[in-house]
């Protein structure tokens, strides 16, 4: 049902899992709607301008209050977790994947497996990957597979794969690190005592694609479809708790998204960045009670940017130097 949509460049994201495909394909030939008219205002503009202010000064005493000693101290000690942080990303990526065999899709519900090439091989393969990596056993080479399949599906469906750039960052973060902590690896074969000049790029690329998915799902959700957006609005009565136009309401959460995401990519404020996308996530999952298991990996990379180190791209190494 969802197939012709899905070849389109731009689509959907959040939307697909509180959304039936009727109100999706209906939504296909609503009029364009400008976020930014929401604006149309003297009293909302003023409104914008207040928030982004407060949002802005709230940033501001952030990085302040990160440059303090308090707090440095309370970021080394959390830097300390840094060895089990690619772990718990590997082990959300598998559980993902074994969720997608479970329920015969890929990556999200609105991708069916039996709507790609060769369904029959994807369900198992979810499931033999899948356990692979939550067990740590062969991580390199399936992080490698998971890559391949992932460029696989951006030829077959297009430029909606871009959604989940994430799961591709990923795949290419476990095939460059060459051992894990708790894994089956690290117990069956012996460790190597220097580590690969590749390995320090691995949390930069799954940190930064992780971003980069959360940026164009925002983006093409918020300010594409934004008829979408809109009737989710107002099919759950988001106005009642956010009292603005509904159009307001969408603006601001597209802008909200945007923000967290330049700041993965960026690496700045990664733990407070990290606090606010887990508290969204939750709040959205217990709110419209979508389906669970697409958002493991995202909460598996957020909570292990958390507690891994800033990495070397990331600004928070760069703006604060650990003593």
């Amino acid at each position: 049902m969802l197939l012709p949509l899905l070849k389109a460049p731009l689509r959907l994201a959040h939307e697909v899992y509180v959304l039936n495909g009727q109100q999706i394909a209906a939504d296909k030939h609503a009029p364009k709607t400008d976020p930014w008219s929401a604006l149309h205002s003297s009293h909302d503009r003023w409104t914008f301008l207040i928030y982004g202010l407060a949002i802005t000064l709230s940033l501001l005493l952030a990085l302040y209050l990160k440059s303090r000693n308090f707090f440095q101290k309370i970021g080394q000690l959390i830097d300390r977790a840094t060895v089990i942080a690619p772990d718990i990303i590997r082990i959300s990526l598998g559980a993902s994947l074994i969720a997608a065999g479970h329920f015969h899709s890929v990556f999200g519900p609105e991708l069916p497996s039996n709507s790609f090439a060769g369904s029959a091989l994807i369900g198992p393969g979810c499931y033999i990957v899948g356990i692979g990596l939550v067990l740590g056993l062969g991580s390199r080479l399936l992080g490698a597979l998971v890559a391949a399949f992932w460029v696989f599906t951006l030829f077959d469906k297009g430029w909606y794969m871009l959604t989940y750039a994430n799961y591709f960052g990923e795949a290419l973060a476990l095939a460059i690190i060459p051992r894990q902590k708790f894994s089956l690896d690290a117990l069956l074969f012996k460790a190597k005592k220097t580590k690969s000049s590749m390995e320090p790029w691995a949390m930069p690329v799954a940190r930064i694609l992780f971003g980069f998915s959360l940026l164009y799902a925002a983006v093409n959700v918020k300010f594409v479809t934004t008829a979408l957006s809109l009737q989710v609005v107002n099919q759950y009565d988001l106005t009642r708790y956010f009292h603005f136009d509904p159009l307001f309401v969408v603006l601001g959460a597209g802008l909200v998204e945007i923000l967290i995401a330049s700041l993965y990519m960026l690496g700045l404020l990664q733990r407070l960045n990290s606090l606010m996308f887990i508290g969204f996530i939750t709040a959205s999952l217990l709110f419209f009670k979508e389906a669970v298991w697409p958002h493991y990996l995202l909460l598996g990379l957020a909570v292990g940017i958390f507690l891994h180190k800033p990495d070397k791209l990331a600004l928070d190494s760069r703006l604060f130097k650990r003593k």
